[in-house]
């Protein structure tokens, strides 16, 4: 079984097109095509179903993506060991992160991470907790960047405690105040971030049980600049990460909730001492850039 072309498989279902399939894995679209009919004569039933909206995976492929992930996988770590015998660093590290944690550490940790290691690619993905937790369960990426949760299974390494902030109109009664007391927040208008898949981050949800029954929701998105506007027009308050608001030109009082709230970040993997050599090389850079 040719793990190439399993791995421009795995690249059609996760991009849902043959085309973009082709222009990341450096394949024609012909070409592309051509391997995928040839894996479904080799199996002997469909792998992707085709349609005006581009291509998805059968129920037969969806059944059998986690040992085609865990194939490729294993290829690869494979082709990585080979390299480092022979001297040479190569391999690619799927990396799966926050917009928030990857603009502000990222830069610094993959400029350093190149600077070493030019013959290492990395591959990123942005999203929400969800979806980082189910990108690296399935397989989809190699290491996520992610607020750490006490459910996951994962090997996580702590990076720092990131403390939630209650997010006010300047001209709030408690926007100069040393702290705000989670009781406040009862009765205000409560704008939600949620994330792509429109539900409430687990951080947020966690501190918005504390608040209790007084919490009155008002308008809710996923993009946090548009709650930050909505707080800067005095639509209503909200409480976001201490990381998320670094650097912002808003015009927003940013007061520490009471009593204290924070989310942890780090780093994940399903297993260090399965990662690829290239995934640990990262880990490592990232340790060392941020001082962990």
């Amino acid at each position: 079984m040719d793990t190439m072309k399993l791995a421009v498989l795995l690249a059609a279902a996760d991009l849902g097109s043959i085309s973009r399939a082709a222009e990341q894995t450096g394949y024609t679209q012909s070409g592309v095509t051509h391997m995928m009919n040839s894996l479904e004569d080799e199996f002997g039933f469909p792998l992707l179903i085709r349609g005006n909206r581009g291509v998805s995976l059968s129920s037969e492929a969806e059944r059998l993506l986690p040992l085609f992930r865990e194939l490729v996988a294993c290829a690869d770590r494979l082709e990585q060991e080979l390299s480092l015998t022979r001297g040479v660093e190569r391999g690619i590290v799927k990396l799966g992160t926050y917009s928030s944690m990857c603009l502000r550490w990222l830069p610094r940790i993959l400029g350093a991470f190149r600077e070493r290691y030019p013959n290492i690619e990395v591959e990123l993905l942005e999203g929400g907790g969800e979806e980082i937790e189910e990108w690296l369960s399935s397989g989809r990426i190699d290491l996520a960047f992610t607020s750490l949760q006490q459910r996951y299974g994962f090997d996580m390494i702590k990076i720092q405690d990131d403390p939630m902030m209650a997010v006010l109109p300047p001209q709030h009664p408690l926007a100069g105040a040393e702290s705000f007391p989670v009781s406040a927040f009862a009765g205000e208008p409560f704008l939600v971030y949620t994330n792509a898949s429109h539900t409430v981050d687990e951080d947020l949800a966690r501190v918005m049980r504390q608040i209790g029954p007084g919490l009155r929701t008002g308008f809710s998105t996923n993009f946090d600049m548009t709650i930050l506007a909505m707080v800067e027009n005095n639509l209503g308050v909200t409480i976001m990460p201490s990381l998320v608001l670094e650097g912002l030109q808003s015009r927003v009082a940013a007061v520490p909730v009471d009593p204290p709230f924070s989310r942890t970040l780090g780093m994940a993997v399903r297993s260090y001492d399965a990662a690829s050599p290239a995934t640990k090389r990262l880990i490592a850079c990232a340790r060392e850039v941020l001082k962990v």
